[in-house]
């Protein structure tokens, strides 16, 4: 029996051991309240989630140096795929939980005229926003908006393809006021070209009518959220999408549930937190594949300049780049060009194309990669 779910045939980043063929993943979820079809639909979910984190894009750097100096840099990315059908091996009810088992055939693909950034951009992900906080108290989640960022970050660090997260939980801040100087504020102090910003918007927990005195176990937990894009230089926003859950929750009325524990990313609901986790970044990699790679020049010294792109970011030396004009709101990348000399992690030492060509250039100036 071989099924096709357009809504999760989503791109796929896979290793390149993983390009094409069939493999076989596994997948569950609790039964809420005898709802068997929708128990089968969230396994089935997860199982595809797990075919996309057990496959998980990896970056691979090889560096020459001579005599601690790096030389060289090349910087190997992994190809794209697809989930172009799966096979149904086996379903079933087992105690509370519904458990799948599917083959799942990948394809490789190609990104089109589309050639992504040709790197990876940095994102900033604040602590996330909880609209009703009165909603955490049944289990006191307090800690949830700091742990999803956590987790965000982390699945962007091993999942993404064209980026790479700096999760700052520890920063609460007011996402939803008009005001978005805080964006490009965080993006200069991460060196990011991007910030994050989620807030969940329904965490409410439904439990079952009393039933001869007791609670029933199957209540559940419902996730809701918005997560929004923005780009740290302009602050507009650049992609914007909704997720809505649901997912079985374990613990009694008074019981506390702790987010720093094994018991509750393994339960019901944070299985869900985590293939909605993994849906946003793989959503996130398809916004990203478009958008150029920019940073900020740090130091100006005669024709040299330090600039917030390196290694991490996909850069090797011998790169170029463009400095960005903005004479307008948006800003263009124009024909001033710098050569990278000495790339490290995070940043680089690049000099202008000619003896007066910077002219002009301040700290603080936009610079863009130019095509190879």
């Amino acid at each position: 029996m071989t099924l096709l779910r357009p809504l999760l045939l989503a791109t796929l980043l896979l290793s390149p051991s993983a390009l094409a063929g069939w493999v076989t993943v596994h997948g569950q979820a609790q039964i809420i309240n005898d709802n068997l079809d929708q128990a089968r639909e969230r396994a089935i979910d997860r199982a595809l989630s797990q075919a996309l984190m057990q496959s998980g894009a990896q970056l691979d750097y090889q560096q020459r140096s001579q005599n601690g100096v790096l030389m060289e840099e090349e910087l190997h990315w992994q190809a794209q795929a697809e989930v172009e059908s799966m096979e149904l091996l086996s379903e079933r009810r087992s105690g509370n939980h519904y458990k799948v088992e599917l083959r799942v055939l990948l394809q490789s693909t190609a990104l089109g005229e589309c050639q992504g950034p040709a790197g990876r951009v940095a994102i900033s992900v604040p602590r996330a926003q909880v609209r009703y906080r009165e909603q955490l108290v049944p289990g006191g989640l307090y800690e949830l908006d700091g742990a999803f960022a956590r987790l965000l970050g982390n699945t962007l660090n091993g999942e993404g393809r064209y980026a790479f997260a700096t999760a700052r939980d520890d920063l609460r801040i007011d996402m939803m006021s008009p005001d978005r100087q805080w964006v490009r504020s965080l993006g200069e102090q991460d060196h990011s070209q991007y910030v994050l910003a989620v807030v969940f918007d329904d965490l409410s927990v439904d439990r079952p009518d009393r039933v001869l005195g007791y609670w029933e176990r199957d209540a559940s937990r419902n996730l809701a959220l918005e997560a929004t894009l923005y780009d740290a230089f302009t602050t507009e926003r650049v992609w914007s999408q909704r997720y809505r859950s649901q997912g079985g929750w374990p613990y009694e009325r008074q019981e506390m549930a702790d987010t720093a524990t094994e018991k509750f990313w393994g339960s019901d609901f944070g299985a869900e937190l985590r293939r909605v986790g993994t849906e946003l970044v793989r959503d996130l990699n398809q916004t990203l594949a478009c958008q150029p790679l920019k940073g900020r020049i740090l130091e100006l010294t005669g024709d040299t300049a330090v600039v917030t792109l390196g290694l991490r970011h996909g850069l090797r030396p011998g790169d170029r780049l463009q400095i960005v004009q903005q004479q307008d709101y948006w800003g263009q990348a124009g024909s001033l060009t710098l050569t990278l000399e000495q790339v490290e992690p995070e940043r680089a030492r690049a000099r202008f194309s000619g003896a007066a060509a910077q002219m002009g250039v301040q700290v603080g100036d936009w610079v863009q990669r130019a095509p190879r």
